[in-house]
Parts: C-alpha cells; structure tokens; sequence
C-alpha cells in the first residue's frame, strides 16, 4: 500500500502518530503541503491512500486520483473546505476527517491572542529586542464582552474559558441546542446582528461554506455599537476580505487577530501586514505536541480503518 503525506504539522512533530504510522507497514512518501493542484495532478494517481492537510483537492485531482490508485483520503485536521466533497462522493472515495481533537489548543490559542493584543505583547516584544525601553499602556480583558460565532467543540471549550477568565459571554450558533449551555453563563442570542450590537470581542468558530463565505461584512460591522476585535481562528474568507481592509485603514474596528490568511503560506507583502492592530500567526492553533499527537494518531487510525472496510468488501 502507496501512501503520500502532506500535512507538515504531522511530519514534523514528534509523537506516537509516527510510530503508529510506520506499525501498518505501508509505502510512505512525503511531501511538504499544502499542494497547489498542479504539483498534486502529477503524482496522485500513484497512491493508495492520502494523509493530508490544507492542500487543493479538487475535482480534477479527485478524478485523477481515481483513475489510479487512490482509494482513501485521511485529512488530518477537521477543515474539508479545499477538498471537493461532490468528487469524493462522485469517483467513490473514502473520506475522513478529525474532529473532536484540537478544540483545547485552539481555544487556548484564541485567549493567547486576545491576551497579547490588549497587553500589547506583540508589540512590546519588538520594541525591546531592538533594545528600547518603550513602555505601552495595556487594557484589562476582565469585564470584555465577547461574542463567539459558531458553538460546536471549539465555540464551546472558549466560553468556558472566556468565563473563568472573567468574561461575559455571548454566543450564536443557528443550529445550537440551548438546553447543552442550560448551566453556564452564556447569553444566546438569536441572530448575528444581535450579537454584534454590544460586543468588544468576535470570535469566529465555525467552518467555511457557502453560507457562510463572507458572513462577517461591512452590513454586519455597521451595527456595532463599538469599534469591535475580530479574531478568526476558523478560515480566512469567513470574513470579506476587501472589507476588511477598509475597516482597519478606515479605523472601524480596533484590530484583527487571525490564525488563518486567504492564501497560506502568506504571500510577501501581505497587505494585512501594514496595520499594528493585526496579529498573525501562521495557522497554528491546533499545532501543540498534544493536540497534534491525537489528530495524527487518529488520521492514521482512519486510514487503516477504511482500507480494512475496502478489504472485506
């Protein structure tokens, strides 16, 4: 058995994902993704099976695939956006994700973000590797009203936090039950436009898709009551790009806190890169040992799994 693994975080962090890995005795290739679907038309049909990350799976690869060797497809990860489920289905592929395994680190990596915007960490750690002694005046995250977009494992495991932490929270999430926050502090509300009016704090926890492909626009901003945080830890487009930057040159909101950019890696001269009320990190919130030890451990679990189901058919 052929397999090719793209996804980086698995590669390159220890742990007993590769032991579990090497165990089934496959054919292992690696290559550094995410893959453009040009490099990807190449060599796919040669693999059994693909152990991936955020690399453009689309119709044409999919296909191509498919007319080879490939049988399986393991996302580590649980964001299926660049892959074209309607081909997966259409040329008869496995497909699997990870959910349920990242959701501690990254709501630890939405609080980390929070924390160094309004303490200023970002800055103030420039300032004095340059060897200045610029001291910055930072604002208390205690008594912020945040609103957290999307309430699955992520969305909840943040409120939780953002609670402790002194927070108050609000949530929404269309396809919520109300009766799983019934014994926490949180105020659902009952439409984005709600939420929006008296938040310092928007955090989005939900998938890209097309309903929700540029949900937070300039409509939506315009009924802020304040100038609002926008951290996005879920997919770039979640957001409307060209808004954004009219926002930020124009000082509509108080800065943009991402984990995830429109194209990765970032392109040079990223025009985000312009605004100090931007922090970029470069899509690692679900990239602790501990969490990528178990999306590894399991995307390798689904990939042994489905080719024992393929086995028995």
């Amino acid at each position: 058995m052929k397999i090719l693994l793209t996804s980086t975080s698995f590669d390159d962090t220890p742990g007993l994902h590769h032991k579990m890995l090497k165990s089934t005795k496959y054919h292992i290739d690696k290559m550094r993704g995410p893959l453009k679907e040009d490099i990807l038309l190449e060599v796919i049909s040669e693999y059994d099976g693909l152990i991936c990350g955020d690399d453009e799976l689309t119709e044409r690869v999919i296909k191509k695939g498919a007319s080879g060797n490939l049988k399986v497809i393991s996302k580590y990860g649980i964001g299926i956006d660049k892959i074209d489920i309607k081909a997966v289905k259409k040329y008869n592929i496995i497909l699997n994700n990870t959910p349920g395994v990242n959701h501690v680190a990254v709501a630890e990596h939405i609080i980390a973000l929070i924390f160094s915007f309004y303490k200023n960490i970002h800055l103030q750690h420039i300032i004095t590797k340059n060897s200045k002694w610029e001291r910055m005046i930072g604002t208390e995250v205690s008594g912020k009203k945040i609103g957290i977009v999307g309430l699955g494992r992520i969305g909840k495991e943040l409120s939780l936090k953002a609670e402790a932490l002194g927070l108050i929270v609000s949530g929404f999430d269309p396809y919520i039950d109300e009766k799983v926050f019934q014994n926490n502090k949180i105020n659902l509300v009952t439409s984005l436009e709600n939420l929006v009016k008296d938040i310092d704090i928007m955090v989005l926890t939900l998938p890209l898709s097309t309903e929700t492909n540029g949900l937070i626009n300039s409509d939506l901003i315009e009924l802020a009551e304040k100038k609002i945080l926008i951290v996005n830890t879920s997919r770039a487009l979640i957001v409307n790009q060209l808004c954004l930057i009219d926002w930020l040159s124009k000082d509509k909101i108080s800065g943009y806190l991402t984990d995830v950019l429109e194209e990765e890696p970032m392109i040079n001269d990223h025009p985000l890169c312009g605004y100090d009320n931007v922090l970029i990190t470069p899509h690692v919130g679900s990239r602790t040992y501990e969490s990528v030890e178990r999306q590894g451990l399991m995307s390798v679990e689904n990939l042994i799994n489905s080719f024992r189901k393929l086995s028995k058919n």
